[in-house]
């Protein structure tokens, strides 16, 4: 008993060091009204999403003053007032009166960026000499070299920044040359550069195309999006956010070299349980991997329980492609430990 009476305040500690801090009403107004910026979780503590959100977010949020969270349940009216219509909903708050949603990834380490990037200016202006260390100031850096003719490229470089702030670093380098962009996607290690820019959308599409990981997470946000891409999907399942980080960085190589024709995402096994049977896993039986082809209706479930490696997953997308996998049938599961034919 007493022993169970200790454990039980154990955990209790455990969940108070953990557990949000949320602030008064009265102090975030206070915090918005003068001159710092503020990034503020509007939360439900019964949302999935809030409380998937709670452990990356207080895990920074001692080190960094400018987090802040309001918990809906209680402030309802407060978050009515800001139209929170779902949770969690993130708010930037740039301390001159201006809010906009932050789109970025809900983990720790991209909410900490996003705040080193709030205090830089939209698009940072360098000279050539510093232009080489800023390009590795964050996971996706632009920096357009531009020659002064080209106002309307600058113009263009200011707006682009506003709208993905959030999740890209902007700067701009004056050159007596032709006027280039490049993107670095220093996550991913990928270079993008652009020198026609006569489209309206060049910069946009540049963007989007740099940020776009080489392996994302998959989420009912984005699952049209990949189901209507065209390419088949290969997903894997676990349960923390550790192991899905380490397979991205394990797989990054062979998610490179398939990229014209896969997209290799993450899903997370506790939030999106219910898409592991329709993939033909195992429900419950985690890490798990499953290769979809939604043009064709077609899955193909890796074997349960076997090795996940950058080798054995790239053989298994060769055996699907040369017909040594057949599709799952809808019905029976891959038996635990089974493996396709080596190549």
């Amino acid at each position: 008993m007493k022993l169970t009476s200790y454990t039980a305040a154990v955990s209790s500690l455990v969940c108070n060091c953990l557990a949000w801090n949320h602030a008064s009403e009265q102090d975030f107004r206070r915090a918005i009204s003068g001159h710092n910026h503020a990034l503020v979780a509007f939360i439900h503590p019964s949302s999935a999403g809030s409380q998937v959100l709670e452990s990356e977010w207080t895990s920074i949020a001692d080190s960094h003053t400018s987090l802040m969270s309001i918990d809906c349940s209680i402030a309802s009216a407060l978050c009515d007032e800001f139209s929170v219509i779902s949770y969690p909903a993130l708010r930037y708050f740039d301390g001159h009166g201006h809010t906009k949603p932050y789109r970025g990834p809900r983990r720790a380490s991209a909410i900490a960026s996003f705040l080193k990037r709030a205090g830089r200016p939209p698009v940072t202006v360098l000279d050539e000499e510093k232009a080489a260390a800023f390009q590795s100031v964050d996971d996706t850096v632009l920096i357009a070299h531009i020659n002064p003719r080209d106002d309307h490229v600058a113009a263009a470089l200011k707006t682009i920044a506003s709208q993905f702030q959030d999740r890209a670093s902007f700067a701009s380098v004056d050159t007596l040359g032709t006027t280039t962009v490049a993107c670095y996607n220093n996550r991913d290690g990928q270079k993008f550069t652009l020198s026609d820019l006569t489209a309206v959308d060049a910069l946009s599409k540049l963007v989007e195309s740099c940020m776009a990981p080489l392996i994302g997470e998959f989420t009912r946000a984005n699952e049209m999006k990949y189901l209507q891409s065209g390419k088949s999907l290969v997903l894997f399942f676990a349960t923390s956010s550790g192991e899905r980080e380490a397979y991205v960085d394990k797989m990054r190589p062979v998610a490179k070299m398939y990229k014209e024709y896969l997209s290799f995402v993450t899903v997370d096994a506790d939030e999106y349980a219910d898409f592991a049977a329709p993939l033909g896993l195992t429900p419950g039986v985690f890490p798990a991997l499953s290769v979809q082809n939604p043009m064709y209706g077609q899955t193909f479930p890796y074997a349960s329980g076997a090795e996940i490696s950058p080798e054995t997953v790239g053989a298994f997308v060769m055996d699907i492609v040369q017909g040594k996998v057949k599709p799952w049938d809808g019905q029976s599961r891959q038996a635990r430990g089974s493996a396709h034919d080596e190549l």
